[in-house]
C-alpha cells in the first residue's frame, strides 16, 4: 500500500487525508486497510487537535479534550489520565480549576457543548431558505463532518447519557436541560401553526440526531444523518417564504 497522505486542518475538525493516486496498484482495500486508514485517521486527528490545544489555556484544554474524548468513548472511556496526557495541561491544573474531579470536568464540558448548539441552529436557520432546506443542510453537514472526523465520534451529552448510572444525578439533569434547551431552540424556527406541533416535531429531531450518531458509528458511514434528514425534511408542511424565529405565543 502507498497511499499519500496529507493533514486537513479545521481547528478541532482536523482529519488525515488518505489519498490512492489512479495508478496505484495492489492498494489493500480490505478489512485490515480499511482499518489501518481509521487508524491513521485518528491518530493524526488527535495530534492536530492537540495542536490546537496550545494556544488555549490550561483550564479550556482540559475542558475541549474532555469534550473530544468524550465523544470518542463517552464517559467510561475518559480517563482523568488520558485527558491530562492529551491536553498537554500540567496535571496539577486539574485539581486547581477541577476539585470536584472528574464528575465536575465532565460537568463542565458537557455545559460547552451543549452552550454551542444554538449557534448551530442559527447557521442552517438563516431566514434565508426554507426549515426543509435547512434541515435537510444541517443533518448533510453534520454526515460530512462525522465522516471528516473519522467516523467515531458521537455527540457528547448523548454518548454520557448512555454512560449514566443511577447515582449520577448532576451529570443527568445537565444532559436533560441540554435535550431539553435545544428542542427549545428548534422549536421556533419550524412551520407549524401552534407551538404544540412545533414542539413535539424539534423534540422527533432532537431524538433523530442522536439517533444517527448511533447508527453512523454502527456503519462507519455518515450516510444515516443524510436519510433522516431528508425523511424529517420531507415531513415539514410546506411554506411560502423561509421560516425565521417565531415567538412562542
Amino acid at each position: 500500500m502507498n497511499p499519500r497522505i496529507s493533514l486537513a486542518n479545521g481547528g478541532m475538525q482536523s482529519a488525515l487525508i488518505v489519498r490512492f493516486g489512479p495508478l496505484d496498484k495492489g492498494v489493500d482495500r480490505s478489512a485490515d486497510g480499511e482499518r489501518l486508514v481509521l487508524l491513521l485517521t485518528r491518530t493524526f486527528y488527535i495530534i492536530a487537535a492537540m495542536a490546537d490545544l496550545r494556544d488555549l489555556s490550561p483550564r479550556q484544554r482540559l475542558v475541549t479534550t474532555t469534550e473530544e474524548m468524550l465523544r470518542e468513548s463517552g464517559m467510561s472511556g475518559a480517563g482523568i489520565k488520558d485527558i491530562v496526557a492529551r491536553s498537554g495541561a500540567p496535571i496539577g491544573s486539574l485539581y486547581h480549576y477541577f476539585p470536584g474531579g472528574k464528575a465536575q470536568l465532565v460537568s463542565e464540558s458537557l455545559r460547552s457543548q451543549a452552550d454551542k448548539f444554538p449557534r448551530l441552529i442559527d447557521r442552517f436557520f438563516d431566514g434565508r431558505r426554507s426549515a426543509a432546506a435547512a434541515l435537510q443542510a444541517w443533518f448533510n453537514a453534520a454526515a460530512d463532518g462525522f465522516e471528516r472526523a473519522g467516523a467515531v465520534k458521537a455527540c457528547a451529552v448523548g454518548a454520557v447519557t448512555l454512560d449514566l448510572a443511577a447515582d449520577d444525578e448532576e451529570i443527568r439533569t445537565i444532559c436533560h436541560t441540554a435535550f431539553d434547551d435545544w428542542t427549545a431552540a428548534i422549536a421556533p424556527r419550524l412551520p407549524f401553526p401552534d407551538d404544540r406541533s412545533r414542539r413535539a416535531f424539534a423534540l422527533t429531531i432532537v431524538v433523530a440526531l442522536e439517533g444517527a450518531f448511533i447508527l453512523a458509528k454502527a456503519a462507519k458511514s455518515g450516510q444515516p444523518f443524510r436519510d433522516v434528514g431528508r425523511c424529517l425534511s420531507a415531513a415539514l408542511p410546506n411554506e411560502r417564504r423561509p421560516a425565521r424565529r417565531r415567538a412562542a405565543r
